[in-house]
């Protein structure tokens, strides 16, 4: 087995396995007998990141998720092998982007499926007004600044920092002409995205691909995605492309591309042993 393999399918999982244990460079190049030096450089060439960088994130990551599930915040970071509470807090505060206490807040809302009390508040205000939803409601391209309130209402799932990243991305290829990257916000709250990204293939660099089509449940069934794909349809053309394409799974949201005006063009079979469904082609 090459040293990457073993990288891939071994030290990885070990890693993983033993996140609660006091791994070393050390350890790690004796269990699978490869000199530190070169164990640091291939980890290094997968992970993008120092090996005990990497290992120290893998643990933050995964203390995250028991705090989330409710688990105090002295008990994980002794598990996880930090001497001291506020050690943990500035280390968590720096990989994950929020405290301990904002992360547990923020997955208690997510596993419960509610949405949050503010933007509740803030439909029930448009509401009262008798403000058509989608009038107060602004399209513009993604800023940098818009990286918290996506996390907290778009990108659940994912950390603050991830949520950060993604964002910078997208500025940076949207400054590169290759895709854009659109926010709907309404009181200051990021209630709505859509990611429409210009196809790199030297032979379809006349198409575009719709992704990330995301709107907060509080402003569902509203007309906002159909808005949001409308704005990046404009994009797209902007952009020089024909075509717009994008895939659904068979699960209901071809319907919604077929509300777009997009028609099925093609269908890709679950791989075999692949228990996902039909990937639908959709093009405008």
């Amino acid at each position: 087995m090459s040293l990457n393999e073993i990288l891939e399918y071994g030290i990885l999982d070990y890693i993983e396995d033993n996140l609660k244990q006091d791994l070393t460079l050390e350890e790690l190049s004796q269990r699978y007998h490869y000199s530190p030096r070169q164990l640091y450089y291939h980890l290094h060439d997968i992970t993008g990141m120092p090996v005990m960088a990497y290992v120290r994130r893998r643990k933050l990551l995964s203390a995250a998720k028991e705090i989330g599930f409710g688990r105090k915040m002295y008990d994980v970071a002794m598990d996880y092998g930090f001497e001291t509470q506020a050690g943990f807090y500035k280390a968590f505060l720096q990989c994950i982007g929020c405290t301990p206490s904002e992360f547990r807040r923020h997955q208690q809302l997510r596993h419960e499926k509610r949405i949050a009390a503010k933007l509740l508040s803030v439909k029930e205000a448009q509401e009262t007004m008798g403000k058509n939803n989608l009038t107060s409601i602004t399209i513009r391209k993604m800023e940098e600044g818009d990286a918290k309130s996506l996390w907290e209402n778009i990108f659940s799932a994912n950390t603050p920092e991830e949520v950060k990243l993604r964002v910078q991305s997208n500025i940076a290829r949207m400054e590169a002409g290759n895709c854009a990257a659109l926010v709907a916000v309404t009181d200051g709250h990021v209630i709505g995205t859509v990611l429409i990204e210009k196809s790199q293939h030297i032979l379809s660099g006349n198409r575009c691909i719709l992704s990330d089509v995301v709107v907060n449940p509080a402003f569902q069934r509203h007309g906002l995605g159909k808005r949001l794909c409308e704005e990046g349809f404009v994009c797209a053309r902007q952009m020089g492309c024909d075509y717009v394409i994008t895939y659904c799974r068979g699960n209901g949201t071809e319907l919604f591309d077929k509300a777009m005006g997009m028609e099925q063009c093609g269908r890709i079979p679950a791989a075999s042993g692949n228990h996902g469904e039909t990937e639908i082609l959709m093009m405008s």
